[in-house]
């Protein structure tokens, strides 16, 4: 018998499948905690964000429903409790929350008889001069600084901690993102696909005016310092799936979190099998 936390927007996802998921685990004799967007009652305790899931007790995992929002949700509830994820795609590409629903009864088959393992991912940390409100702090895909709605960018300035200037970025905006988030804006921008298991972290410009520049990987023991000049006096700054709007004049600083996260990769799976079907690469009749 498992343990799992079970996480969905509320009922954003197919409701019908949700509820299929859960009498499957049920039937089976685990023992179930819902997040509250689908908690209706009954036998199971519900749970609603990081704390109330460390209540909870032992948690064998964490199961999201969704695309990678939802995946990205469900690890911002996990936090440093190293409860191991595993995503369940109901969206479209879904490079975190890799398995299909029609696989889903075969892979809780095979979480039950142990035949996965574990991968870590490193995160990054973001705060500012000044507090910036948000209800996370840590980073799984990226940080993103760009334009508000009605004003543009001047200049984005990265520094290293020790007062080393990496350089202005005359742009839309910049993307600074993990091995994880190397899949999503970033790559959409041009920046490189990153092995999730790389210990480094990469610097994308959004539409840069400079066509000299382009994406920068750098260690990701290397903390960086990002102020922003835009001529509205403000920028927007997005953390995963939240979205701030900050003042000139608070400073960003990001580092490496002091801790990670868990993701199941069952026997047989591996990332570069996820970015060829989910990319299509080597889709070629040659390689059939």
């Amino acid at each position: 018998m498992l343990s799992i936390a079970l996480y969905s927007r509320k009922y954003h996802e197919p409701q019908q499948f949700t509820d299929k998921l859960i009498s499957h685990l049920s039937e089976r004799g685990n023992q179930l905690f819902l997040h509250e967007n689908i908690y209706t009652g009954g036998e199971h305790r519900s749970f609603s964000g990081h704390d109330t899931l460390r209540e909870c007790g032992k948690v064998d995992f964490m199961v999201s429903v969704g695309g990678d929002g939802s995946f990205i949700d469900a690890a911002n509830i996990v936090g440093d409790l190293g409860i191991p994820l595993v995503g369940i795609n109901t969206g479209r590409i879904g490079f975190l929350s890799a398995i299909r629903k029609d696989d889903f009864a075969k892979c809780f088959e095979m979480l039950e008889k142990g035949e996965y393992r574990l991968e870590q991912r490193s995160l990054l940390h973001v705060e500012g001069s000044e507090p910036l409100g948000l209800a996370t702090d840590f980073v799984v895909n990226d940080v993103t600084v760009r334009a508000t709605d009605t004003d543009s960018i001047n200049a984005i300035t990265v520094s290293t901690a020790d007062g080393q200037r990496v350089n202005t970025y005359w742009a839309d905006g910049l993307i600074i993102a993990t091995p994880t988030g190397s899949t999503a804006y970033s790559m959409s921008c041009g920046g490189p696909i990153l092995h999730p298991l790389t210990d480094v972290t990469v610097l994308t410009p959004i539409a840069s005016h400079s066509l000299s520049v382009r994406p920068l990987v750098i260690p990701a023991s290397q903390p960086l310092r990002i102020d922003v000049d835009g001529r509205g006096g403000k920028y927007s700054l997005c953390v995963d799936t939240q979205r701030i709007i900050v003042g000139n004049n608070v400073s960003l600083f990001v580092s490496k979190e002091k801790f990670s996260i868990n993701t199941v990769l069952f026997n047989g799976g591996s990332f570069y099998s996820t970015i060829r079907e989910k990319l299509l690469w080597g889709l070629d009749k040659r390689n059939a």
